[in-house]
């Protein structure tokens, strides 16, 4: 019986001893993973405090735990790691995640205003801290005295003008054209290639003040392009934006030019056919689409009233008739609000 106890005892102490020696082994493990871990977000940060120009950083790493690192947040990416990644960063995933951050564009801080009971564009303007030009270059205010309750208007994070290219333009004709740099152009609305823009492009145009203005508005009303009836309204239709108002006509009736101004573009523009813009001022132009004949060339002026095509049924359309267009910076607006 003395034999067996002492037996026992034996085997009892040679497995504690054995469990501690594989414990102290476990934690030495743990404690080197932890440590090289550590190790190679130090060398991330290290690495990350010096830009490309050589220029110093700030840190990325902002919290790091020594023994047990339960997380780290890296501050230009905005990225979470948790404790189980430690092992598996590398600089070009993170780069390839930052590169999903896309920087902010100017018109991407558009902001919107719901009108409340008791304002005016004045203090709206105010309280934004632009001007009543960049309303106006923004929106399309037929009257400043008339803004309603619940209207929405456009802020725009900088004092200039919302700007839609049409067919024909380029940069540099619209920098020439508001008396703006080409670079400024460029660089406040992030363009990567200058010579790969399309009609319908957004720019916000810093500095640009609408030479369109709100008393130009009254005294310089349209009169209808067409002796026809109207087939569709401004507003949406389909499922999308209709951009204006369709005329229905037959091939061949006689549009005329809504006022007095200088033929800017003249050619086929996907969609609308057979196109004519008449630019009024640089704020205004008017847009005829669908013709079967254009008789008149780019670089003329035209009178209120004079004969510029003929209807048709070019481009997409659902039939002969005349599309006609206000566009306002270039962008559309409900042309019903433009008429004697």
């Amino acid at each position: 019986m003395k034999k067996t106890i002492a037996l026992i005892l034996l085997i009892t102490f040679f497995i504690f001893i054995y469990g501690k020696v594989g414990l102290d082994k476990l934690e030495k493990k743990n404690t080197t993973i932890a440590m090289n871990s550590i190790t190679k977000i130090s060398t991330i940060s290290k690495n990350s405090e010096v830009d490309k120009k050589g220029e110093e950083r700030e840190p990325s790493v902002i919290s790091v735990k020594s023994n047990a690192v339960d997380k780290i947040t890296t501050k230009d990416e905005g990225l979470l790691f948790k404790q189980d990644d430690l092992g598996n960063l590398d600089l070009n995933k993170m780069k390839r995640r930052k590169r999903k951050f896309k920087e902010l564009t100017l018109i991407d801080k558009i902001e919107e205003h719901k009108v409340e009971k008791g304002e005016t564009l004045w203090n709206i303007a105010r309280d934004h801290n632009i001007d009543i030009d960049t309303l106006i270059g923004a929106n399309d205010i037929n009257n400043m005295n008339r803004i309603r309750p619940g209207d929405t208007l456009k802020i725009l994070p900088v004092k200039g003008i919302l700007y839609r290219i049409g067919p024909g333009e380029n940069l540099s004709s619209i920098a020439e054209k508001f008396g703006l740099k080409l670079a400024t152009i460029i660089k406040d609305n992030n363009i990567k290639n200058p010579n790969n823009i399309q009609p319908g492009q957004l720019l916000i145009l810093t500095g640009a003040k609408p030479d369109f203005g709100y008393k130009d508005r009254l005294e310089n009303l349209f009169i209808k392009p067409i002796e026809s009836r109207i087939s569709s309204y401004f507003g949406r239709r389909w499922g999308r934006m209709h951009e204006g108002l369709d005329f229905a006509a037959q091939r061949g009736t006689n549009v005329m030019a809504a006022g007095r101004g200088r033929v800017v573009y003249r050619g086929w523009v996907r969609g609308y056919g057979k196109t004519i813009i008449i630019e009024h001022q640089k704020g205004i132009r008017t847009l005829y689409g669908h013709n079967s004949k254009l008789l008149v060339n780019s670089g003329e002026w035209v009178s209120r009233g004079e004969k510029i095509a003929k209807s048709g049924n070019t481009g997409r359309t659902t039939g002969p008739n005349l599309h006609f267009e206000v566009q306002v910076n270039g962008r559309p607006v409900n042309p019903l609000n433009y008429f004697r």
